[in-house]
């Protein structure tokens, strides 16, 4: 009887059988996942650029100042000459 009850234990292990809408559904999962990856991946490159072009555009705006500020120093100094 020792011998039936270990036969009965040991059973060798049976393929659950899953149903294709499971399959499609964790498919489907996993690509969502990857596409919200990539997404996730592009924001943070659209964010980097921004920034980048914001630097550009701020140094961009820094030197124009300073070339003005030279221009008005200049033409005070002519205006000082003339009078």
């Amino acid at each position: 009887m020792d011998e039936k009850n270990k036969n009965d234990s040991i059973q060798p292990e049976q393929e659950v059988p899953i149903s294709y809408s499971l399959k499609l559904a964790f498919i489907g999962g996993l690509i969502t996942t990857l596409g919200d990856a990539i997404s996730t991946y592009a924001a943070s490159l659209a964010i980097d650029e921004f920034l980048q072009g914001t630097e550009e555009q701020n140094d961009k705006d820094r030197k124009l100042d300073e070339r003005l500020e030279a221009i008005e120093k200049k033409l005070d100094a002519f205006q000082n000459k003339m009078e």
